[in-house]
């Protein structure tokens, strides 16, 4: 059989790059030497999208090259469409809102986008209380958000006892979406949010050194737990952000006895990742294993022998492993509900229990251990600039902020007052030496 000739193409050119302004573009057309701005539209059912040309009676120049009086009609045209052609503020939906911030803004932007998102959810609560009572008529719009609306929402969130602080974060769920809409001209105006008054001053609880022995004895004692051990370490050695650590890779970020919080091709942000020397006491921690430093051992039964064997996975989050560890290192509380009064679970007959027992509640959070370090850093007499530079804080000058990590002496007091801080900790226990504990490796390879 004959072999199939190949037929001549004719190769195709590569096609013309438009020129663009945001949404919109420049379509020439030769027959009528004529210009049109163009851009996409959809239909009013949402199920087909069309092209729409408005032609602006320029001609001259070619596809490749449109004239300068149609480049500055399209710069024209796209700022006039930069002004708010939304519906009113009283047509648009405050809870749309917040959706379309969490998912395009609070998401990909925010350290911490769970926070926001459970503000929100108590926006929404609230919201449907207002329609139950019928002070609102129905979703409420931003034309209905007022200071006496916000007002409400304070006092129905301080009776639920809820702090300032808190309640401070949850108004932050309502003012930035509506700022951030009113930025990108989504609506034409964004109505004044109010904070809550009568807001009290900070007050940052510290773990002693016998707490922070005991939460470490607590978090080595059980195996699913060691990771808390791992990030208690890290926090107390660096003054670190809690998000930095958690997302700390050990083979991209550590190297020179160097950390550096800030991952390669990660922006920095308002919330500064520093870079922080290794001190003596962290360093064979860190050579444990590689990849994430923080990584939870999961626990499993070969179903064959009835073995053991862990899985190690990466984590985001440890609020809740990190209350149970302080529980179980005393450093807790019993829990109260809305009136003030002790709350108390019924008894586990499964374990023998006959009488209820006290709902207890951890004592601060994993932010706690960074208050920690910076208060015995200071109580150490160790400078307030080298605190705060590895806290992240930002410094003064260009050349402070980007080379002072390459001197020799970077950071050495803040170092020595770590090991003193790890000194005092060695009087009362030993979990925190690698060669006392003798850990677990993990064999990721495996």
């Amino acid at each position: 059989m004959p072999a199939r000739q190949s037929r001549n193409r004719t190769t195709k050119a590569a096609p013309t790059k438009r020129h663009e302004l945001g949404a919109y573009w420049l379509w020439y057309r030769a027959d009528r030497d004529d210009w049109a701005i163009c851009w996409y539209a959809t239909t009013a059912d949402g199920r087909e999208r069309r092209t729409c040309r408005k032609s602006i009676g320029i001609g001259g120049g070619d596809a490749s090259h449109p004239p300068k009086a149609a480049q500055d009609a399209l710069a024209e045209h796209y700022l006039a469409t930069q002004k708010p052609v939304e519906a009113p503020i009283g047509q648009v939906y405050v809870e749309k809102l917040m959706a379309d911030w969490l998912i395009n803004h609070a998401q990909p932007n925010l350290s911490d986008p769970v926070r926001y998102a459970n503000g929100a959810g108590h926006w929404l609560a609230f919201f449907e209380n207002e329609q139950a009572t019928g002070r609102l008529p129905g979703p409420p719009t931003v034309a209905d958000i007022s200071s006496a609306l916000v007002e409400r929402f304070h006092a129905w969130r301080a009776k639920q006892g809820v702090s300032g602080h808190t309640i401070s974060r949850d108004t932050a769920a309502l003012r930035q979406p509506l700022n951030w809409a009113w930025k990108r001209n989504m609506i034409a105006s964004a109505p004044f949010v109010p904070d809550v008054k009568h807001k009290p001053e900070p007050r940052d609880l510290v773990y002693s050194v016998e707490q922070v022995a005991r939460l470490l004895e607590a978090a080595w004692s059980r195996e699913d737990r060691q990771h808390i051990h791992m990030f208690a370490m890290i926090m107390l050695s660096t003054n670190a952000r809690v998000e930095a650590v958690l997302e700390l890779n050990k083979d991209q970020q550590v190297r020179d006895g160097l950390i550096y919080f800030n991952a390669p091709g990660r922006q920095q942000t308002k919330k500064r990742r520093s870079i922080v020397p290794i001190c003596p006491t962290l360093a064979p921690w860190l050579d444990l294993y590689h990849g994430r430093a923080i990584q939870w051992q999961k626990r499993h039964l070969d179903p064959s022998t009835g073995e053991p064997w862990f899985e190690y996975l990466p984590t985001d989050r440890i609020k809740t492993a990190f209350s149970k560890t302080l529980i179980a290192a005393g450093i807790c509380h019993q829990a109260i509900d809305e009136e003030g009064s002790p709350i108390w679970l019924p008894p586990r007959h499964k374990l023998g229990e006959t009488a209820p027992r006290p709902k207890l509640v951890g004592l601060g959070s994993p932010n706690t251990l960074r208050h920690t370090t910076s208060t015995e850093m200071h109580r150490r007499g160790v400078p307030e600039a080298q605190i705060e530079t590895a806290a992240g804080h930002r410094g003064t000058g260009t050349n402070n902020r980007h080379y002072r990590h390459l001197r020799p002496e970077y950071l050495t007091q803040f170092v020595e007052g770590v090991e003193a801080f790890w000194s005092d900790v060695g009087k009362l226990t030993k979990v925190h030496l690698v060669n006392q504990r003798k850990p677990v490796v993990f064999d990721l390879a495996a």
